[in-house]
């Protein structure tokens, strides 16, 4: 199994901050499948195909740790970026 984490700090309100992660959720789902719940201040996708994902949101920080199984380790490093894109683009 690989891991992916990335801590990000930001200046965001919760509720903004909600809604963004919010809509990376709903993209992962529609566009990989899989589910995701929202667990308190934390939002967890599973899918099947060997992806499970935690994103903490607090105050002045967002954490992602991401876990891959055998078959999409292959794909770590796209992943990866992606997922630093998204933030790059909707996190501040």
């Amino acid at each position: 199994m690989s891991h992916i984490r990335i801590k990000r700090d930001h200046s965001m309100s919760q509720e903004d901050l909600r809604k963004e992660v919010q809509a990376l959720a709903e993209q992962l789902v529609d566009k990989f499948g899989g589910s995701y719940h929202w667990d308190g201040d934390e939002v967890h996708y599973d899918y099947s195909g060997g992806v499970n994902a935690c994103v903490s949101c607090s105050q002045d920080a967002v954490e992602l740790d991401i876990k891959l199984g055998m078959m999409m380790s292959m794909f770590k490093g796209k992943i990866k970026n992606e997922v630093e894109g998204y933030l790059d683009k909707h996190i501040s």
